[in-house]
Order: C-alpha cells, then structure tokens, then sequence
C-alpha cells in the first residue's frame, strides 16, 4: 500500500533529480574531488540545474547530455583559445585586455543567434556563454591560468553531466510514452464529444449540453495543436520500440478531421425550435436509428483505435507482447462500421425522397426547416464515419508492422530540421508561451506588385530615352567629338549614370541587396543575437578595464560574472516573455538568497550539514521545475543557494561574511535580470501586443486566400478541386493553424507586459477562437460540396453566389486591415446575410424545377445541399461575430449619427432614415 502510494505522488522524475543534487554536492564537499574544480566547484550544482538537469525519460537526458557537452566544450576550446592570445602580448596592455572581449561579444552573438534560430540548442548556446563568460573575464594575461581554469571548468561540466546521466539511468524509463497518452487523451475527448453529441440528437438540446459541447470543442482545439507539437518532439529523439511514431502521423491528421466534423456539425445552437414533435412525424424512425446506430458504431471504433495504440506503443519491453484482441476489435469494428454507413446513407436517402415527394406550398421549403439541422447532422456523421475508416485502416497498419517487426533503436537524424525543432522538456520557463519566429513587414517596405510596376517604369523611361535623341552616349548612339560641348557634358554624364544605375544586371544586383538587407533588419534571430551580444559587451565592460582601475576592482571583488550569465538566461525573444522570466527569476533568487543564510546559519562549515540542507532544499524546488507553472522560480532559487552557501565552504579565507556574500550574488543576479527586462523594452522591442494583432491581420489574409480557392473550383464545370488544388488548401490549412497556435501564445504572455494602460485581453482572447471556427466551417463547406447537385445550387445561381462570396471577402478583407492599421471600421458593410438568404431563395427555386425536371435529385444530394445552408448560416454568425469584436476593439468611423424622419416619406420599407437591408452596420442594427 505504501510502495503504490509512494509511486502515485513522486514521480521517477522528481526522484532522479533529487538523487542528482545529492551527488552533486556531495562531490563538492569531499576536497579531493573538489579541489580538480578549483574554487569555482560549486558551479557543478548550477549547471546540473540550468543545462543538465533530469528530463522525464533516459533517451531524452542521453540527447540534451551529449549536445550540451559539445556546446560547452565548443565555449571552453575557443575561450581557451582567446585567453592564450591574451597572454602574447604585454600583460596589461590594451591589446590583451581587448582580445577577450572581441572573442566573448563574437560568442555571445553567435550563441544568440543559435538560441533564436535553432531550439535545439538553446541550452547549448547558454552553456557555451556560461562558461566563455567565467573564463574570459577572469585571470586575463595571466599565463598559468590559462590551462588550469580550463581544465576546472572541464571537470564542472562532466560531473554535472555524469552524475544527471548516472541518476536518470538508475531511475528513468528509458523511452517516455507521453506522446501515446496524448492521443489517447484526444480519441477520449472525441469520444465523449461524439457522445454528448449522440444523445437526443434529435430533440431540442439542454444549455447544459451545449455549454459541454462548447468546453469539449476548446479542449480539442488545444489537444489537436499539442499533439502537433508532441509529434514533431517525438520524431527527432532516441527512441526504442517495435513501430516508428512516424506510422502515426495519418492517424493524426484523420483526429484533425474528426475534430473539424464535430466543429461544423455536431454543435447545436441555442434558440431553434423544438423538433421533438415535428422531426417524429416528418422523418422516419428507421432513419433515426440508422443515425444513432452509426454514432455508437464510430465511437467503438474510436475505443477499439485507441486500445490497439496504446497496446503497440506502450509496451517497450524486449519479448514479444500478443496484440491480437485489440487487432480483432478493430477488424469488427471496421466491418460494422462499413455496415453501419451503409444503412445510414440509404436511409438519408429514402427520407430525403420522401421528403421532397410531400404536397408544399410555394412558400415552403421543400425539406421542412425544422429538419435542417437533422441534414447537416447526418451528413457530419457521414464523413465522420469515412474519416473513421480511414483511422481504421492505419490502425490495422500499424498492428501488422508491429506483429513482424523487432524490437531496436531509432536515432535523430542529424538535418537543419532536427535543429529546428525544440526537445521536448519540461522546463518550460514561458510555460505555454514558445518563442515566436514571425517577423512582419514594415509601414516603408514596398509590395511585390510596388517593385513590379517600378521596374516596368523603368524599363519605359529606357526606352523613352533612347528615342529622344542620339548626342549622348546613354542612347547607345556614341557621339562625335564636335557635338559634345561643356553645356552638353553635365546632362550627357547624367543620363550615362542614370542608363548604368537602370541597366538590367546593375537592377538586378540592386534588388538582390533590398531583399537582402530587408531580410537582416527583419531577422528576429539577428536582432535577438545583437540584444545578446549588446548586454553582455555593456555588463562585462568593468572586467576588461585596466587592474588598478576600480571598476575592475568591484567587478571582481562582487563576482560580476552571475550579473552577466542572469542576463544571458532571463533575455528572451519577446518582451511579454522576458517580462515572466524576470519576475519569476527575481522572487527566486530573493527566496535561494534567503535560504542560503539560513543554512549557513545552521550549518556553517559542516559538510553533513550542507548535504542535508541543500538536498531537502530541492525536494519542493523539484515539485516547482516539474509540477507547477512557474518553474523559473525554483530553478534560480537553486542556482542561488551554492555561490553562497559552498563558496563560503570551498574558501574559508574569502574575508565576506555570509550575510554580505548573499545579498552581492542576489543584487548581482537581479541586476542581470533588470538589464534583461530593459534591453528587450529598449531595443528591437517585440511587444506581444503588436505581435498578436500583425499575427491576427496576417492569419485573416491566409483565410481570405483559402477561401477564394475553395470558391474558385466551385466555378469549374470539369475537375471541381485539382489536387494542385487540394494541395494548396492543406498548405494554407496548416499555415493558419500554425498562425492561431502562435497567437494563443502571445496571449500567455501579452498579460506579463508592463503597460500603463490597460489591454482588451477579453476581446482579444475571443479572437482567436472564432478564426478557428471560420477555418473549421470553411473545411466542412469543401467536404460538403463535393456532394451537392452542382447544376441547380451553383450554376442556376452563379449571380447570387458571387454577391454571397464578395460579401464574405469584404468582410475579411475589412477585419484583416483594422487589425494590421488599428483605425476604425466603416460604419456600413455589404451584408452577407442579406446576400445569403438571397441566395437561399433562388436555390430553393432552382431545386424545385430540378426535381421537377430530374428525380435523382431528390436523392442524398438534396440532404448535402440542406446542409450547406446550415453551414454558411453559422459562418456569417460568425463573422458577423468577428466584426463586432474589432468594432469594440477599434471602433466605428460613423457618418450615419442621426435619424432623418423625412426619409420615410421616399422608402417606407427601410423604416426612418436607416440603410437599405443590404448592408451591415459596425454600430449595431439601425
């Protein structure tokens, strides 16, 4: 009882890393092998907790151990490097003071530039900085020490990384199979979503299942994007098994579809009428059970998926584990699935045709509205079912690789891919925030179509030059000598310069260098590596003074190097990001300070003691780096207990007292964290405020261009979707879904900017949701529409279905420009609603002379065609929702302010003095 006990709240995680600090500073305190460290040994706990600290699996600490080594081997070579050609010329002299601070600013930008540009070696670069950082502004000239502090910094940084390695090889896992619980997480959420969806689907729904519904649908957008993120970790590390996760990368992309199916079909809205009674006498009950029996079959299926995952993936043992009553669970359910689909299809079928056979008045719809959202339900679960198939079948894929494959090892491939992608870790010191890599056109940039009609300009002015005359050589006519004269010279010179300046190549070479030096001012790795490099050249200055001086004096009777290093770790590529790092990193190093006292108090110079109380000190850091949100705060509360607490202890002599010694490391750490937070306000700012709203306006262009290329092969009378087509739909797909992900983390991390005055956060935080659900409606209007009858729903109503598109764009067109120039809206907008119940109209006509003239379309057909009413109804709801969401945000440029009686008298209909119905108002309905 007590062992599981035991196992349920400390994890083998948190054990290692305790175990880990326990070695540590026992290999401190015992002299012999401190002594190898020099008075810098406690410098061991520090980087066993900032690079080397324990991850959750072996595999993982096995990666981060041998980057980082080679990171902090690169930062020791060169730092070695550069304290030797200090030593060549004069000690003291300018040259040897200067040499160490070229090489440590150079190192600092590309140690920046590599934390921006490549996450994988994010810690590698800090280490790097680490240890050129101590090495470079300490003995410098000094010949004897060039060898020695290298050599102690050699033994710091392989015991911290030996004792994690040893610690997580007695305890860890050696793979982890956080990836598996998560897709097993997500095919649950769909289950329960599906099955909140499932009952009563054909009565009216209680508030409380679509306030369910709506929490369930959030819950997957968020589980769709870190499933995305966790595969791309997964598919760059050590890894053992029988089956690559590679093999679940369909699968993925099919729990995306499932998730967009739920979103644009199986959400009830509130306020419609109560069908209880009208959909039991206008449809069958054999209908309604084909529906419901096709539910349950796919959420059996989604479970059978799900056990067979886990059975294959979770299983890492070397003997061979029998899979076949899951492999047996799938195939039945594959079968009666199939089934299942089948008889749901028919049975939409033969009620649709029953429908449309009914005696109806003209002003009637032809299938009854009180049963159109029935339509859009069946059709999702239609496609539901399809996309289920295919889950289906990847799992009957998977079973059988895993049956004949043996158990081995998958290693990372060593590509600029594997460099981009972050490890997976849980030392998240933005927790939810990643760095964003976006950068943004500037106000003075010029546009593509800008350059293109600059260049054709001056492609005519060529050629409107060479045809004015032939006394200059710039027309390519050369001159005689009696017709050049001294009044002539100047313009003939100026036209040679101006052909030579416009000639082909030299344009060529002119907009090879704008696009270059555009790129480097927009470079966000550049400028987060010029920040890196600007602070630590500003804060190391004191240490390259010369030795009398007394800057030089205080910078190493203070130890100016944590002042420094704090710099290095708190400076993040965004403000709002360096902002939480900062204060999380402020109240930790007050609180290790703190602590640090204490125990010197307690303790003194007693080695069991110092053991004892550094080791009980990282049980609650543990539980704050592994279980809480603010892991930065535990992590610097244990980078600062040992410079005081073990510095004290490996030199007696130092002459500071405990007291004085905990507040210079604490003042010097927050003075690097301050210097942090003011560079990054200061210069090249990122505010996540300017970020989220450039990220939106940008997010909206990518929507706009799905959007016409979903409508343009609509207009095609052959070939309706190319897959050129449908390759380039599921490009901008991805880029909007990577866009949304990238704006949902700004937000974290808009609340931790200082600003004086306050932001929108609720306006903003209903942003990002309704872009996602127009992305979800629009993926349902292309499935949708590979199944309506094109002749009477598109070609009948080509004019209607234009207003309808041009309406929808200007709309999306209007919210992307207010958020990229934050200026108000126009107070009139053409109505999309107005254009859609149009367009409704004029289908409902054509499908009536359709089925008077052809009876297949009474088929399934009609049913699709229902349903993509329902469909573009919620995407206006929705963007109708968005404009009133930049109106609060922006506001209105109103002309209209007033009401004129007389206008009544022309346009009775329209009510006194307001707008025709056509448009819609920015200030709310007139």
């Amino acid at each position: 009882m007590l062992y599981k006990f035991v196992k349920q709240r400390i994890s083998r995680r948190a054990s290692a890393r305790v175990v880990s600090t326990f070695l540590c500073v026992l290999f401190v305190t015992i002299h012999p092998f401190s002594q190898l460290g020099g008075s810098s040994a406690f410098l061991v706990l520090s980087l066993k907790e900032l690079v080397f600290s324990v991850q959750e699996d072996l595999a993982q600490q096995l990666e981060i151990t041998i980057i980082n080594i080679t990171g902090a081997l690169a930062g020791i070579g060169v730092s070695t490097f550069a304290k030797y050609l200090a030593t060549i010329p004069q000690d003291g002299s300018v040259t040897s003071r200067f040499i160490p601070a070229a090489f440590l600013v150079i190192i600092s930008f590309l140690a920046g530039w590599a934390k921006s540009r490549l996450p994988r070696l994010h810690l590698s670069a800090r280490i790097s900085c680490f240890v050129s950082i101590w090495l470079l502004t300490d003995n410098i000239g000094t010949t004897s020490a060039v060898l020695s502090d290298s050599g102690g910094f050699l033994w710091i940084t392989v015991t911290a990384a030996s004792v994690c390695l040893f610690s997580s090889m007695l305890i860890l896992h050696w793979s982890s199979t956080h990836l598996i619980e998560e897709v097993a997480s997500t095919l649950r959420i769909i289950h329960r979503c599906l099955s909140v969806g499932m009952s009563n689907p054909f009565t009216h729904p209680s508030s409380q299942q679509i306030a369910e519904l709506k929490d369930l649908h959030g819950e997957l957008v968020h589980q769709s994007v870190i499933l995305n993120e966790m595969y791309c970790q997964a598919a760059f590390e050590l890894r053992v098994g029988r089956v690559s996760v590679k093999s679940l990368k369909p699968l993925l992309g099919m729990v995306e579809h499932l998730r967009r199916e739920l979103s644009w079909g199986m959400v009830p809205q509130p306020g419609q009428n109560d069908w209880s009674n009208e959909s039991h006498c206008a449809s069958s009950s054999s209908f309604e059970a084909s529906a419901i029996e096709l539910g349950k079959t796919i959420m059996n299926s989604i479970k059978a998926v799900e056990d067979l995952v886990l059975g294959v993936y979770t299983h890492t043992s070397l003997w061979h584990k029998s899979l076949r009553t899951e492999r047996d669970a799938v195939t039945a359910a594959a079968i009666n699935l199939n089934f299942a689909w089948y008889t749901a299809k028919n049975e939409l079928r033969n009620t649709i045709q029953t429908w449309s056979e009914e005696p109806i008045s003209p002003s009637d719809s032809i299938v009854p509205s009180h049963l159109h959202h029935q339509c859009l339900f069946v059709t999702s679960l239609l496609q539901m079912a399809y996309d289920t198939s295919h889950i289906l079948q990847v799992a009957q894929s998977i079973a059988a690789h895993h049956e004949v494959s043996r158990f081995r090892f998958w290693l990372p491939r060593l590509t600029r891919q594997w460099l981009g992608v972050a490890p997976r870790t849980f030392i998240m010191e933005e927790y939810g925030a990643p760095i964003t890599h976006d950068t943004f056109e500037a106000e003075t940039t010029l546009s593509a179509e800008e350059v293109r009609q600059g260049v054709a300009f001056v492609d005519r002015q060529d050629d409107t030059t060479s045809q004015e005359g032939s006394y200059c050589p710039a027309t390519g006519n050369i001159p005689t000598v009696p017709q050049l004269s001294l009044k002539s010279l100047p313009r003939c010179l100026l036209l040679t310069l101006q052909h030579l300046w416009n000639h082909r190549v030299i344009l060529q070479l002119r907009l090879g260098a704008s696009r270059v030096i555009r790129d480097t001012q927009r470079s966000s790795h550049l400028q987060h590596a010029t920040k890196n490099a600007i602070g630590v050249a500003m804060l190391s200055f004191p240490a390259f003074l010369p030795s009398h001086s007394a800057g030089f004096q205080w910078f190493r009777w203070i130890h100016g190097q944590w002042m420094i290093i704090s710099y290095v770790w708190v400076l993040e590529t965004n403000t709002g990001a360096t902002w939480r790092v900062g204060y999380l990193r402020l109240s930790g190093t007050i609180l290790g300070a703190i602590y640090a006292y204490i125990t010197w108090a307690i303790c003194g110079r007693n080695p069991i003691g110092i053991v004892a109380m550094v080791t009980f000190f990282d049980i609650p850091i543990t539980w704050l780096v592994t279980k809480s949100r603010i892991p930065s705060l535990g992590v610097v509360a244990s980078v600062t207990l040992p410079p005081v607490v073990l510095y004290q202890y490996l030199t007696p002599d130092s002459g500071v007292s405990t007291r004085d010694l905990a507040w210079m490391r604490a003042s010097m750490i927050a003075l690097g964290i301050i210097a942090a937070l003011a560079m990054n306000s200061l210069v090249f700012p990122r505010y996540s405020r300017v970020l989220f709203l450039n990220q939106t306006s940008t997010t909206l262009r990518l929507l706009s261009q799905l959007y016409l290329l979903l409508v343009q092969g609509m207009f095609r009378s052959i070939y309706p979707f190319t897959p050129h087509d449908k390759q380039e739909t599921l490009k901008l797909e991805l880029q909007i879904r990577n866009a949304l992900h990238r704006s949902s983390s700004l937000l974290t991390t808009m609340n931790d900017e200082l600003s004086l005055v306050p932001k929108p956060m609720r306006h903003y935080r209903e942003v990002v949701p309704k872009i996602q659900k127009i992305l979800d409606l629009m993926t349902g209007l292309r499935k949708i529409r590979e199944n309506i009858p094109r002749k009477e729903t598109i070609a009948s109503v080509m004019k209607e279905r234009k207003e309808f598109i041009s309406c929808i764009c200007i709309s999306l067109f209007a919210c992307q420009h207010v958020f990229q120039a934050r200026q108000p809206l126009p107070q009139f907008l053409p109505s999309a609603r107005q254009a859609l119940e149009t367009l409704e109209s004029r289908i409902e006509a054509s499908l009536r002379r359709g089925i008077d003239a052809d009876v297949s379309v009474k088929g399934i057909s009609l049913a699709y065609s229902v349903a993509e009413g329902e469909v573009m109804k919620d995407m206006v709801d929705t963007i109708e929702g968005l404009l009133e969401l930049c109106r609060q945000l922006f506001g209105t440029s109103a002309w209209l302010t007033h009401t004129w009686p007389e206008t009544s008298v022309y346009n009775a209909d329209e009510g006194p003095g307001t707008p025709s119905e056509g448009w819609f108002s920015t200030v709310g309905r007139m």
